[in-house]
């Protein structure tokens, strides 16, 4: 009989091991109390099959089973907090002509001729709690952002004429459609060295605001999206007014990533008390790219700009400004 076994085993591995199994249990377990288990393992389990002359689902079968235990909370929302967590749930006005990013734009100023706008400068996440749900997103975030906003005069050396320095902490928040930030920024504006010696007579001003502002950005699709934003500045020297509004509309695909990049188009309207309620108008248009993991934006296109000079050291001067440049947004 027990060879008999053996030559059933040697043929049939899969009927070998299931014959064996059933001698172990009768040799080794003489209390019922034992079964249970075993019942449960089976029921739990796919039969080995006969057909196969191999090991590998035998191997399967004998991995430990799964049960129906496991914590309910797995399927609903779940929090976690991020140290430098990557994007943004805010993002800038593409514009908005002094969100900082890094851009470099060569204009052409009515009367003038040839400017170049140069920016260096962005916004980073530092903390953020998200539910990681993209359907349904409901997140907060704390940003950093800053900026050196610099204009060069090409067709004089490459002399540096102005710069305004930003700084900000940002509160953001996103549910559904609509996202929120509540913040603070300083921005002062500094006269180039070059540029007062080409202009003595110059009027150096120390234009300094201190903001608080809120914002709120409703996506109406997947493409678009419109802004509203009012600053109030608690703080402010060299002609600065306390309040300033800024709102506009963007065409922007948040889903076009990579090579597949995308059109885009924005208008933004900037008016402030400093000059009297006065409005700058600043549009852009042309071709951007989206990384897929970061959604960091770069783009290439054109500019038209009126209204209040960009540099705000030259308080009251106007400015009609169109060109073409490239910009990237975090």
């Amino acid at each position: 009989m027990l060879w008999f076994m053996i030559l059933l085993a040697t043929c049939r591995p899969s009927l070998g091991i299931a014959i064996a199994r059933e001698v172990t249990v009768e040799t080794c377990f003489d209390d019922a109390a034992a079964y249970p288990p075993l019942r449960l393992i089976d029921e739990q389990l796919d039969a080995p099959s006969f057909d196969d002359d191999g090991f590998d689902q035998v191997r399967d079968a004998r991995q430990v089973p799964v049960f129906d235990d496991e914590p309910d909370h797995q399927f609903g929302e779940f929090f976690g907090v991020q140290v430098l967590p990557k994007g943004l749930l805010y993002r800038s006005y593409i514009a908005g002509e002094k969100e900082p990013r890094f851009n470099a734009v060569w204009l052409k100023e009515r009367g003038r001729g040839l400017v170049w706008e140069t920016q260096m400068g962005g916004r980073i996440g530092l903390l953020g709690n998200s539910n990681h749900d993209e359907a349904n997103l409901r997140a907060w975030q704390f940003d950093m952002e800053g900026g050196a906003q610099a204009r060069v005069d090409p067709q004089q050396n490459s002399d540096l004429e102005a710069v305004d320095f930003r700084f900000g902490l940002l509160f953001t928040r996103r549910s559904g459609r609509n996202a929120y930030k509540v913040g603070y920024y300083h921005l002062s504006s500094h006269i180039g060295d070059e540029y007062l010696r080409r202009n003595p007579g110059f009027p150096r001003v120390n234009y300094v605001r201190d903001s608080l502002i809120f914002g709120i950005t409703h996506t109406l699709t997947d493409d678009m999206q419109v802004y509203g934003e009012v600053g109030y500045a608690f703080g402010h020297e060299g002609g600065a007014e306390p309040v300033e509004l800024q709102y506009g509309y963007q065409y922007t695909p948040l889903r076009a990533f990579g090579l597949k990049s995308a059109p885009y188009f924005g208008i933004n309207g900037h008016t402030r008390q400093d000059f009297h309620w006065g409005t700058s108008v600043n549009t852009v248009a042309g071709w951007q790219w989206r990384g897929e993991e970061s959604h960091h934006l770069f783009r290439v296109g054109l500019q038209y700009y009126t209204g209040p000079a960009l540099q705000w050291q030259f308080a009251g001067r106007n400015e009609t400004l169109c060109g073409a440049g490239m910009w990237f947004d975090y």
